[in-house]
């Protein structure tokens, strides 16, 4: 078994290329050009159901597509493939649980988990869906090993359906940590609590969104790092063991 990444060593959550555009500096204070000048929460839902129809929000975060995430309940599922997720090992949902995903429509989709696989050497459960989803729901790409340069904005989720915008601190082997970006509005922030574990984060890529990291600790965000290519590895041969 692999020792774990240096980064790991925190406190777990208990119970559980390029940028996103240039900067723009306005009056001192740089931010992402993605974001509006004007601070505003990345709420995702006007309003949700879990079994009903959902309402996106229309504000910046209607731009990303998180369609791929369940946000059903606190153990947040990923997909990464139509018929595979990703979630905090530490933090799985049962098999008893609806897998909920809300396409861009509003229309929910509902799965099952039929079976789930630890990751030996790193927080990662992978888990197999009853059935594909449709590709009105977005699964998620990996990030490369090169799109974690410290300093980059990465796109952060969390249990309260919300997204905020943190920085890539360090990045060390199948790990990677987050702090936030000096002098962008503490709108953009939050610090991760119990219940945030397994929630997403994502980089921005060739317009679409890679899946950069899963939240295993607290604060800004500690987690493992998908752009690592033995987590990469780790993760697709989950994929194939557990089948189709």
């Amino acid at each position: 078994m692999k020792s774990v990444p240096v980064l790991f060593l925190c406190v777990l959550l208990a119970s559980c290329g390029p940028g996103l555009g240039p900067s723009v500096v306005t009056q001192g204070v740089p931010r992402p050009a993605f974001l509006p000048e004007k601070a505003e929460k990345g709420r995702l839902f006007r309003y949700y159901q879990d079994k009903g129809p959902s309402k996106w929000m229309n504000n910046w975060a209607a731009n990303l597509d998180l369609t791929g995430v369940s946000w059903n309940e606190a153990t947040a599922c990923t997909l990464i493939s139509p018929g595979h997720v990703v979630m905090a090992a530490h933090f799985m949902r049962q098999s008893t649980t609806p897998v909920i995903f809300h396409d861009r429509n509003g229309n929910f989709h509902e799965r099952y988990l039929v079976a789930v696989k630890k990751l030996a050497f790193t927080d990662i459960a992978v888990g197999k869906l009853n059935l594909p989803l449709p590709p009105e729901v977005k699964y998620y790409r990996f990030a490369d090993a090169g799109d974690a340069p410290v300093g980059r904005p990465a796109i952060v989720s969390d249990q309260t359906k919300t997204l905020s915008v943190h920085r890539i601190r360090a990045v060390s082997g199948g790990a990677i940590q987050f702090d936030y970006l000096d002098g962008l509005s503490p709108t953009y922030q939050r610090k991760l609590i119990p219940g945030d574990s397994g929630h997403p984060s994502f980089i921005w890529k060739n317009n679409e969104l890679r899946l950069l990291e899963t939240h295993t600790g607290g604060g800004a965000g500690i987690g493992p790092f998908y752009g690592d290519p033995a987590v990469q590895a780790a993760v697709r041969a989950a994929m194939a063991e557990l089948g189709d």
